[in-house]
């Protein structure tokens, strides 16, 4: 049975929550404080308390392990980074995301043994687990969430007079002009917001359209100097 569990209760956890509820046959929150157990349960969640110094050798009774995939997402990077380390040296296979707020904690996390790494100022939650269901895109995210390669998710907004305005995503090249993949266009005016290309193939590019787009940090940062800016996503602004 597909599992997911959750360790943390902030804004990031409860929309990774919020997003694959409906995803996994079995999702549990894991929270440290007595007053977010409470909250949790009484918004129907599954949740369980535990301690970061816990010994989690009792989780593969609960759990297929070879079916769980874990999110690392306590605000305090220590714990993270320690919890990280604790279910790594127990289950060398398990799955682990791990969130990190910055460049130097995603690299900490990575050595503490987290698969795969998610910088939380560069993409949103809802964005991944969205497309997890969409066929075209789970190799892709498959490999960015499982592996160790270093491709990345980002969202660049195209600026004034950028050199794509006018064009449709299938006149461009975007593997050979710029290295990179185009999952998605978020374009805020419209009643979705979130647009899959297969269904967005058409559509010309504007100004402000943000480009959810796949590739190496080198090409994702010459992009932005041609194209537009990276987009830092609001958490809150994102319904379900």
């Amino acid at each position: 049975m597909k599992s997911a569990i959750i360790f943390g209760y902030n804004e990031f956890a409860l929309e990774i929550a919020h997003s694959l509820k409906t995803k996994y046959n079995d999702l549990s929150l894991f929270v440290l404080e007595d007053k977010d157990f409470k909250f949790l349960q009484e918004n129907n969640f599954k949740v369980s308390k535990f301690s970061i110094d816990d010994d989690w050798s009792d989780l593969e009774n609960e759990y297929d392990i070879d079916e769980l995939i874990v999110f690392c997402a306590l605000e305090d990077t220590a714990e993270n980074i320690f919890l990280t380390i604790s279910l790594r040296a127990v289950y060398e296979n398990l799955i682990i995301i791990a969130l990190s707020s910055d460049q130097e904690s995603g690299r900490k996390l990575k050595m503490a043994g987290a698969n795969k790494i998610i910088p939380i100022t560069q993409t949103t939650v809802n964005i991944i687990t969205e497309m997890l269901e969409r066929p075209f895109v789970t190799e892709i995210l498959n490999n960015i969430l499982y592996s160790d390669d270093e491709l990345q998710i980002a969202q660049v907004t195209i600026e004034q007079d950028s050199e794509v305005i006018g064009q449709n995503i299938e006149s461009i090249d975007w593997k050979n002009r710029y290295g990179l993949l185009v999952l998605a266009i978020i374009r805020e005016n419209l009643d979705t917001s979130f647009i899959y290309t297969k269904k967005a193939n058409k559509e010309p590019l504007k100004e402000d359209d943000v480009l959810v787009i796949v590739g190496y940090e080198n090409d994702i940062k010459e992009f932005e100097k041609t194209i537009g800016r990276r987009y830092n996503a609001n958490w809150r602004n994102w319904s379900w």
